[in-house]
């Protein structure tokens, strides 16, 4: 029978961080502990190697980065990312490689136990759409129509718009009165999200759990972190149509 725990890896240069974790994993029967890396280039033949679907990571190691080894990902499916630093300024390039939390030192158990929480509902979700995907494979083996013909008929993903912009999902491409904006993958999401209100209201607990995943009852500052990157990108004037209106201690809609 395959191990339903979720398999866990470390990645600290520090022995004490390391041994911290373990001691802390260990209190939790779903999860497994699979491995543990001192350096970066050594975790990422190690997720490769191993699957895990959690990385406890750190940011500042002697050789390569936390964050160059989130960057270097290619595991199909991808682990989810848990960052353990004692440097905050690195939260904001650590989200935008898609951490899933991000943990600064020192942090006490249950703030532990809340990522875990987190890391517990990624590992699901992951499980799911794997199955997911396993069931359509077989479903197309066994379907009459070609996989070519069941794409075509397929519907394209419709462009979304709002004042001046517009958004594809089908190609994520930005525009603004035409003209193509560069965003990051956060960053688009989080206008998507926006746009498809259509101007109405969306709470920041609403988009901290559309974007980034986060569960219910954990709060963080990075939503208002990318709002205002995504102001000064899209460049509307505060009166303009499509500005992103902060709704006080509720959070963002798009004026229309």
């Amino acid at each position: 029978m395959t191990d339903p725990r979720i398999r866990a890896l470390l990645v600290d240069d520090e022995p004490l961080g390391r041994a911290r974790l373990r001691g802390l994993l260990a209190r939790h029967a779903d999860v497994r502990l699979v491995g543990e890396c001192a350096e970066g280039a050594e975790a990422i033949a190690a997720i490769e190697r191993l699957r895990p679907e959690v990385v406890f990571l750190d940011i500042q190691m002697t050789e390569t980065s936390g964050l160059d080894v989130a960057t270097a990902l290619v595991a199909d499916p991808r682990p989810a990312v848990v960052f353990v630093t004692a440097h905050a300024e690195h939260a904001l390039e650590a989200f935008e490689v898609r951490a899933l939390d991000y943990l600064l030192k020192p942090f006490d158990e249950a703030r532990f136990t809340a990522t875990l929480e987190r890391v517990r509902a990624y590992a699901e979700a992951a499980r799911a759409r794997r199955s997911h995907e396993h069931l359509m494979a077989i479903l197309r083996e066994l379907s009459e129509t070609p996989l070519a013909e069941l794409d075509r008929l397929r519907a394209p993903a419709m462009p979304v718009r709002f004042a001046d912009l517009e958004v594809d999902p089908a190609t994520r491409d930005v525009r603004r009165a035409g003209v193509p904006v560069a965003l990051r993958p956060r960053e688009y999401d989080l206008l998507l999200a926006l746009m498809r209100r259509q101007g109405e209201l969306v709470t920041r607990r609403e988009l901290l759990a559309e974007v980034w995943g986060y569960r219910e009852g954990v709060s963080s500052r990075t939503v208002d972190t990318h709002v205002a990157v995504l102001r000064r990108k899209l460049g509307h004037e505060s009166a303009e149509p499509g500005y992103i209106v902060t709704v006080a201690k509720a959070g963002y809609r798009l004026r229309s």
